[in-house]
């Protein structure tokens, strides 16, 4: 059951604030009020520590609020808080990005075609690239399958394998991995060209889409 406040300590404490604003100078006069655990609003110069992180306003001499203390947040409002000023700071972010981007197109291509034409130059020339790239493989390994023979052939005879052989086959096997690396590398290079240029293109005739003029 809540405690209620006898009615004349209401009237005291509405009395202590009058005779604060009263005794004070009009332009320092500032008192506060806050609700204290029983929800009954009281007033003074100073905040009592129980009721200090609750929120509280601030009154001048004329008993008109000039401003609004909130109360204190607790750890899930605060980390709340700080959630959604990083999700608007990625926003802001994102959007001085897109504008950026929108700049570069602009200024770069005048026309669709223009686009297209760059986007088949890139991919003309990565897969010139790719194409070399799986020669020099080819090779790679038909070396690397003579330079094993040949230590079959040592291991048959009951020999050792020759230590530049095996140096040579180790060298071969790195340098087959490069080159499979390579090509995975510009096919991956590939699949973003084409789709930037999807992005790229949708959003070059969005941005010259003519604006409706009003009627």
């Amino acid at each position: 059951m809540t405690k209620t406040k006898p009615i004349h300590k209401i009237f005291l404490s509405s009395a202590i604030m009058l005779l604060a604003l009263s005794s004070q100078p009009l332009h320092a006069a500032k008192i506060k009020c806050w609700k204290n655990s029983d929800g009954i609003r009281e007033c003074g110069t100073i905040v009592p520590p129980e009721y200090a992180q609750k929120g509280h306003d601030v009154i001048n001499s004329q008993g008109v609020k000039i401003k609004h203390n909130e109360r204190a947040l607790n750890k899930e409002e605060l980390a709340e808080r700080k959630r959604l000023a990083a999700e608007k700071k990625a926003a802001e972010a994102a959007l001085i990005e897109q504008q950026r981007r929108d700049k570069v197109l602009l200024n770069t291509f005048s026309n669709e075609d223009e686009i297209v034409m760059a986007r088949n130059g890139k991919i003309t020339t990565i897969r010139t690239e790719i194409r070399l790239t799986y020669k020099s493989l080819n090779k790679a390994k038909d070396y690397l399958n003579k330079l094993r023979k040949n230590a079959a052939s040592n291991e048959r005879a009951g020999k050792a394998v020759p230590k530049k052989l095996a140096t040579d086959i180790n060298q071969a096997q790195t340098q087959i991995k490069h080159y499979e690396k390579f090509i995975n590398v510009k096919k991956n290079e590939l699949n973003k060209i084409n789709s930037q240029f999807d992005t790229d293109m949708a959003r070059f005739k969005e941005l010259r889409r003519p604006t409706p003029q009003p009627n």
